[in-house]
């Protein structure tokens, strides 16, 4: 067990982060390599390429003309994504400047974290059991869909599990995970937080990370590349 959870803390860590610039890398030379369509939008675009292009990544006005439900699914899914990762932030390093700022002690802001944080968890997860009911009940959307597309969901619905589970039932020590991300930069070898549901958490992080890549979540990186095509074309 200690053999796995050094492997999983200490060697993995690079391991993910070497796949995904490499794959990230590749798959931004393969979108830069794409050529613009000979086609002629009717009606014409208003407004330039690049607010149409901010506007359907951050509204998915597209997606909306199509299906309102899913769109509502979606949107809120990637908000509270967004949301989340941002709150990550706190899992590696802390902002007292920030908090002397809005003028927040330790516990306003230990209980602003779990509640917001809370609420975040247990919304996209919500999302995410909808998007699997979907996927598998929608006939056309199930035939369109490949073992990579269950592998991402389900590995995206056990890594809220575990991180919901640390946040409602078994907590952890936010100086140790610090301490220990602040070591894995500087390549000094820390010692992993020993709460079993972190080391599992962040297992499955890294496979989402070794894998974002070489899946359809990429789209909302590929999303730029393509509609700046579309537009310019």
């Amino acid at each position: 067990m200690n053999g796995l959870k050094f492997f999983v803390g200490n060697i993995l860590p690079y391991i993910a982060f070497v796949v995904f610039l490499t794959g990230m890398t590749y798959r931004i030379y393969t979108w830069l390599k794409m050529s613009s369509p000979i086609i002629t939008l009717y009606p014409v675009p208003k407004g330039s390429s690049t607010s149409a292009v901010i506007k359907e990544v951050l509204l998915f006005p597209s997606l909306f003309k199509t299906d309102k439900v899913f769109w509502g699914g979606a949107w809120i899914f990637h908000v509270m994504l967004v949301f989340i990762f941002i709150g990550h932030f706190r899992v590696v390093t802390d902002f007292p400047w920030l908090w002397n700022l809005l003028g927040m002690n330790k516990e306003a802001v230990d209980t602003m974290s779990m509640t917001s944080g809370g609420i975040a968890g247990l919304i996209i997860m919500i999302t995410v059991i909808y998007l699997i009911f979907r996927r598998v009940g929608v006939q056309k959307v199930r035939e369109i869909s490949g073992f990579g597309d269950y592998i991402v969901m389900f590995l995206i619905l056990a890594i809220l599990l575990t991180g919901n589970a640390m946040r409602f039932f078994q907590h952890f020590d936010l100086s140790e995970t610090r301490v220990y991300f602040a070591g894995l930069v500087a390549f000094t070898n820390p010692q992993m937080p020993a709460n079993g549901l972190f080391v599992l958490h962040f297992f499955l992080a890294q496979m989402m990370i070794v894998f974002i890549p070489f899946s359809k979540i990429l789209h909302l990186g590929g999303i730029f590349f393509t509609q700046t095509i579309l537009k310019r074309g």
